[in-house]
This record gives C-alpha cells, structure tokens and sequence, in this order.
C-alpha cells in the first residue's frame, strides 16, 4: 500500500527520523496525524529491523513485525551520516524539514555537526527533540537502558507483584512507549508554539522521566507525605474480590468497592447463603474471609462464558471485565464496528491486519496510507526529486558507502 497523498492535522509538516527503538513510536504517531515521516537509516538497515518476531519465524529484514508496525506511513531512506558526505546531504534535508527526532548518546549529535546547536542556527524554525534514557543532563546521562531498565528505575516495576515477593514484569515496552507518547505530545506543542512565535525549539524527553510521570498518584503521594507505597495484593487479603475468576471459556474479572454493586451482585448469583448475610456487606468483613467470598464468586463464574458475565454485568451495572487474549481483541465486535485495524499488504510479507491511526480527528482525519518502507525504498525519490541528485550520483553513493 502506497500513496503520496497524506491527510490528517499534521499533513504539511516533515519530520526527519533518525529514531531507534526507544523513539520509534513517537514518529509513528506523528505519520498516523499525517506528518511525511522519512526515517532514515544506515545503509545496512536499522536496528529494529533485526528485532523479532518475524513473519514466518525467519529473520529478515523486510519479515520484523516489530519494525513494520512502528514504521508505517513513513518514507525510507538510507543515510550514513557518521560520513562527511552523509551529514552534507542530512543537512539539505533538514533545510526543508519541520521537525528533527533522534535518540543518540547525548551529545553525538553536536558531535557529528548536525545537533540543535549547529542547526539552529541555520533554521531557525526547527523543532529538534531528543529522547533518551535519562535526558541531556544528570550524573546518568551517559548511562544505556532498555524498557525494563526504565519501568524498573521510574517505579513502576517495584509497584507490580505480590507484597514480599519479587516485582513482576509487565507486557510491553511501557517506558518507550510513554518516552515517545511524551515526545510525540511536545513535539506537536512546539509546532503550536511556532505558528505565534516563528521560532522552533529543543526538546528533552527522558524515558526516565516520562516511566516515574505515569506511575499514578504515588509518586506524587510520597512528595506531599513521605509515605511509600506499598503492593496491593491480588489475593484477596487486601483488596476485595480483585483475583481473575475461571469461567467456562477464559477469564473475568469482578470489582466491586459500593455496597449497592455488592448488594446487585449477590441478587444475580441467586443469594447463595454463604455470603447473603448482612455482615458481607461491609468490605472489611468480606476482606476478612476471602476464602468464602472468593469460593461462592468462582463457583458462580465457571457456569458461565465470560461474555455472558460481561453483557449481564453491564446490564446490572457491575464492573465485571473479560480478560481477551489478542485475537480476542482484533475480532472483537467492538473493534469491527470502529474499523480498528487496517487490511494492508506488505510486497515481502503479504496481507495482514494493522492497527489504525488513534487517536481520530472529526475534521482532518488520519490514516494508514503506507506500509513500512523497504530497506531504502525512497532513496531515488527523496536523493533525485527533492535534493536534485541523478542516478550517477546515487551510484557513486552507494559505492562509497553513504546511501
């Protein structure tokens, strides 16, 4: 799927991508709202494109999902920019370009030349952004981490997990995601910032930072009081009725805090005599005897299918939620009303279903208009149609290992 036509709210705007994976998404969302997206990468191919899984668990790098789904809707180059002629040829770039991401070592950009301190001088509406694990500044600056090293410095894996045993881990890139989410959202501040003043800006995300910023109120609780947090267990000693139930074809989970949600629960489990009594209507005591409380819901639950209790739950105004595996989410109803996910096909891996642009605008709306760019798929189009070079000078290029 091709198409140079770009629409969305950011449609006008050129973003320079010089990402690896912990700013990937940021760009991302970026080419979803409409912005033309050029990501580019060294001529042996960027580190995503080695990340698995791969389609048809052969490595690859046209087969990485992970590198087709943060670069889609973008454009594709391949630029060495450690060589003289590689920095020349990004800073024609950058003469027409809105916005500038990278997630370099702090500092080597200004190495090579090409970071905000040079550019902005020469653009003087240039948005450059960095992110980085610890930010531009700090005694860990310099230091390396991944996702984990992230969510495990910024708080949140200390909070997941039972009390006395070890933290556990949660599904995902939480900390790149938020990092470039952040980015993404001061990015698109300092365009606003632009239409008044004229004037870009620099912008310095530490995932750090953005991993600690979404850990909830108790970071903020520990600033205003001191207390430090403690795990809530999900065991049902602590926090009421709070553990997945087993139903007849997955999981469910029930939470239930107001007397009145117990009190309609209780009626559509058909008042069975061991927690009917009064006494079970108080949180504290039902924290207290878990075991029955627990025993009577799980019994209730396994006699039925988890949509049965999610429709009947919505009806009876308790907070009953189905666990969904991942096809479960794709093919649900919901996702099919809002055409969540986009068919696409991909010239090396063929047709599949990719997740669409979120969120979604009334009046200049997004959308999923490109695949994941080949392995310098827009090295003639972007080098010859916008720099003016011809092909002897693509090849003298390539040769000299610059493209």
């Amino acid at each position: 799927m091709e198409n140079a036509t770009r629409s969305g709210p950011l449609s006008g705007y050129r973003v320079l991508d010089l990402a690896g994976p912990l700013g990937l998404h940021c760009t991302k969302l970026l080419a979803d709202m409409g912005a033309d997206v050029i990501k580019i990468e060294p001529p042996s191919g960027d580190e995503s494109r080695r990340i698995p899984p791969f389609k048809d668990d052969a490595p690859h790098p046209e087969k990485s999902i992970y590198f087709l789904h943060f670069n889609t809707n973008k454009r594709g180059i391949t630029l060495d920019i450690e060589k003289p002629d590689g920095r020349a040829i990004f800073l024609e770039l950058a003469r027409k370009a809105d916005v500038v991401l990278e997630t370099a070592k702090p500092g080597r950009m200004d190495e090579l030349g090409i970071g905000y301190t040079a550019l902005r001088e020469q653009y003087r509406g240039l948005v450059y952004a960095s992110i980085t694990p610890f930010g531009q500044t700090g005694p860990w600056r310099d230091y390396k981490a991944n996702d984990m090293a992230g969510i495990a410095l910024g708080n949140l894996l200390y909070l997941a997990g039972e009390p006395g045993e070890p933290p556990l881990q949660p599904p995902g890139e939480i900390a790149y995601g938020m990092a470039s989410t952040y980015g993404a959202f001061g990015i698109a501040t300092a365009l606003y910032h632009r239409l008044e003043s004229g004037n870009g800006q620099y912008i310095d995300v530490s995932m750090h930072e953005c991993a600690g910023h979404i850990a909830g109120y108790f970071i903020p609780n520990y600033g205003y009081t001191g207390a430090k947090p403690a795990r809530a267990s999900r065991k049902g000693e602590e926090t009421d009725l709070y553990d997945p139930y087993q139903t007849k074809n997955g999981y469910a989970r029930i939470f239930i805090i107001p007397v009145e949600q117990w009190r309609r629960l209780v009626d559509w489990m058909g008042r069975p005599a061991s927690i009917s009594g009064p006494e079970f209507e108080k949180m504290s005591y039902r924290r207290q005897h878990p075991e029955i409380v627990v025993g009577a819901i799980a019994e209730f639950c396994s006699r039925h299918t988890k949509e049965e209790l999610y429709e009947e739950g919505q009806k009876r105004r308790i907070a009953v939620t189905p666990i969904n595996t991942v096809g479960e989410f794709v093919h649900s109803e919901q996702a099919k009303a809002r055409e969540t996910f986009v068919d696409m096909e991909h010239p090396v891996i063929g047709k599949y279903a990719h997740f669409g642009p979120v969120p979604r605008f009334s009046e200049s709306k997004g959308g999923i208009s490109r695949t994941a760019p080949l392995l310098g798929q827009h090295n003639k189009n972007i080098y010859c149609g916008e720099l003016g070079l011809n092909n002897d000078d693509l090849v003298a290029l390539r040769a000299a290992g610059v493209i």
